[in-house]
């Protein structure tokens, strides 16, 4: 039953990536492990949504309603799958990477490597208690709760909650943080019909996982040769941080890297294939990451800048960024955007919707941040490789990867500066934890921008074995 609980929203989301993807102009044969990589996330989004609307609508929680939704999506998918591919033409091709010489033992090692690491995070999983705070205090604990009451019971402030004689409602710090993460704990506990902490957060693991399978697609979608996915894949899957969040899992930041993160690489995608599906999902992934976590806000508008950098001319960016100077230096970039709140710069405040203000109080916080990136062992030696290779790209580089490269940095460092060099939340650096962990949202993407600038500095053929591309 629990590896039912853990499969079924898998399927159904990995269903509705592969009928997505098949819209694609380029599409030739399903991308598996981008279809399982992303639809991993999409599934257990949609798993949790289940719970809610049928919670809202029939007022209990039922993991039998919940089991019925997702068989009849899994179906409805499978069928308009059907349908797209042309009646039974649709055709999913396993093969071994064609990796041949002494890259074949490297590879081999490699994939060793990180079948180790994953074999002892899930050995961490299931024998170590609940400890992340934010785990233990808001995300796991509110699952916990809901699961015990068999209700969605509502978390309102403390003032609210010292003010309230209903034993029903409850009160956390974090208690306005989005439901999804505490939905997808509450999913295989509902199925097993006991409370047991390993088992609620044990997703956790499962998404490094999807992790892995979702940037071994993208870059195989690419054409890139084995060898450099499967580097790309260990990379990933050795940071350190990273690996505190798979066997430790219960934080949000986790699943954000499932939908910003991917959102951002299946953006990065696009800048060089082309691929509108590619550009939806991206978007669609950063939108979903809104309702994980509240920097998800952040990461779709960067994602929407990154866009339009991608799609109008120079001299139209300039125009539009000294329309903003002129906007904010006259005291008009303060804008109200239905449904979403406010947007802008105004009296020394930073708007951003769901998000809340960022006051503008500048710190120093350089050293903080480089000892971070580059002193701290939660990254090994990533950010050494990032620099080096956006140097040697901006002199030497080859191909478009070039332009959609520079513009990611560009943006993630205007968000560094501004939440941590231009506002209070620098204190935030100098303690590591939340710095760091603003960036794991990130990791895929910035794998990938690693992965991009390898092929931009050393262009290899395309790999041969092409029944699996994109």
């Amino acid at each position: 039953m629990l590896i039912f609980a853990y499969l079924l929203p898998w399927i159904t989301g990995t269903i509705w990536l592969v009928w997505l993807e098949s819209f694609s102009a380029q599409r030739q044969q399903v991308n598996l492990p981008r279809a399982l990589g992303y639809g991993f996330f999409l599934g257990y989004f949609l798993c949790s949504a289940s719970i809610w609307f049928l919670y809202t609508v029939f007022g209990q929680l039922s993991a039998a309603m919940v089991t019925a939704v997702l068989l009849l999506l899994s179906a409805l998918g499978f069928f308009l799958s059907w349908r797209k591919y042309h009646h039974g033409q649709l055709a999913i091709h396993v093969k071994a990477p064609d990796i041949k010489g002494w890259d074949k033992w490297l590879a081999l090692f490699l994939l060793t490597l990180i079948i180790v690491h994953l074999a002892a995070t899930a050995y961490d999983t299931y024998s170590r208690p609940l400890l992340p705070w934010d785990a233990w205090g808001t995300w796991t604990y509110r699952a916990k709760i809901w699961f015990l009451n068999q209700d969605l019971s509502p978390f309102v402030s403390a003032e609210n909650w010292l003010n309230t004689a209903n034993p029903g409602i409850y009160t956390i710090p974090a208690h306005n943080y989005p439901a999804i993460v505490s939905l997808i704990q509450l999913w295989p506990v509902m199925l097993h019909g006991q409370w047991n902490d390993a088992l609620a957060i044990f997703p956790g693991l499962l998404a490094g996982i999807a992790l892995v399978l979702a940037l071994y697609g993208q870059g195989k979608s690419l054409d890139w040769p084995a060898l450099l996915l499967i580097a790309g894949v260990y990379l990933l899957i050795s940071i350190p941080l990273l690996d505190a969040h798979l066997a430790l899992p219960g934080y949000a930041d986790l699943w954000l890297g499932g939908f910003a993160g991917l959102g951002f690489v299946a953006l990065l995608q696009w800048s060089q294939s082309r691929d509108k599906i590619q550009l939806l999902t991206g978007l669609l992934f950063l939108g979903l990451g809104v309702l994980i976590k509240r920097e998800g806000s952040l990461w779709l508008i960067v994602g929407l800048l990154f866009v339009i950098m991608q799609v109008l001319s120079w001299k139209l960016l300039l125009a539009m960024a000294a329309s903003a100077v002129v906007a904010i230096l006259s005291g008009y970039s303060l804008v109200d955007l239905p449904w979403l709140g406010q947007i802008g710069y105004a009296d020394g405040i930073f708007y951003l919707p769901r998000l809340g203000t960022i006051i503008l109080q500048p710190r120093d916080v350089s050293l903080a941040v480089i000892t971070n990136l580059f002193s701290s062992s939660s990254w090994n030696l990533l950010y050494f490789f990032l620099s080096a290779s956006l140097l040697l790209v901006l002199m030497h580089g080859k191909g478009n990867a070039r332009y959609p490269v520079m513009s990611f940095v560009f943006l993630l460092s205007a968000v560094i500066a501004t939440v941590f060099f231009l506002s209070a939340e620098g204190e935030w650096a100098k303690n590591s934890t939340a710095f760091n962990r603003l960036l794991l949202q990130l990791l895929p993407a910035l794998i990938f921008v690693l992965q991009l600038n390898w092929q931009a500095l050393f262009p290899q053929p395309a790999n041969p074995q092409t029944d699996e591309k994109r």
